[in-house]
């Protein structure tokens, strides 16, 4: 549970849909490395106070917490050109 919100908030399962996917690539340029990160989204919950109504967030939107996994990979620069090259992420 997300510390900060009013007792008897409850976690709801909302079904989703992946829109995009990508990677973040960072340059290591002393060790001539690229580390490549993403976020995977596992699941999607609705905050839903004891009330039975969806908690809002300051500007009025329904709130959600997210279960995620980073998922992060070393590559040479070599490897990196040859995926940017290929368009592949």
């Amino acid at each position: 549970m997300i510390s900060g919100l009013p007792l008897g908030t409850k976690q709801e399962f909302v079904p989703h849909e992946e829109l995009q996917e990508g990677w973040t690539y960072v340059s290591i340029p002393e060790d001539d490395a690229i580390i490549g990160v993403k976020i995977a989204i596992t699941k999607v919950l609705k905050l839903v106070g004891p009330d039975g109504k969806p908690v809002k967030d300051p500007f009025g939107n329904n709130a959600y917490s997210i279960q995620s996994s980073n998922l992060v990979k070393l590559l040479t620069r070599e490897e990196y050109n040859a995926i940017k090259g290929k368009g592949k992420e």
